[in-house]
């Protein structure tokens, strides 16, 4: 079962692994910094705006942003799966 801010946690995570601070990823989502700080603080619920500007922006991992599940045969791989997917192709 999802916590309420479940999706939020993984807001984080995935501007984490695309090593992007608060104010690179609000350029390339459109949310406001302050927002995507309230976000990963908790003190705000993502929207469905929210989830939008985040996959339109990063489309390979809206499933997993909304649902926290992958489907790689349709593209839609998390950042931990990416992650991995790397270290394979380089050997690492």
């Amino acid at each position: 079962m999802m916590t309420e801010y479940e999706i939020n946690k993984r807001i984080r995570i995935l501007r984490d692994a695309l090593g992007l601070g608060r104010q690179a990823f609000a350029d390339k989502t459109g949310i406001k910094k302050q927002t995507i700080e309230h976000l990963e603080r908790e003190a705000q619920k993502v929207n469905g705006e929210h989830l939008q500007a985040i996959g339109n922006q990063f489309p390979e991992y809206k499933y997993w942003l909304a649902y926290g599940e992958t489907l790689p045969e349709a593209g839609q791989i998390s950042p931990e799966l990416e992650e991995t997917r790397k270290n394979l192709s380089t050997g690492t």
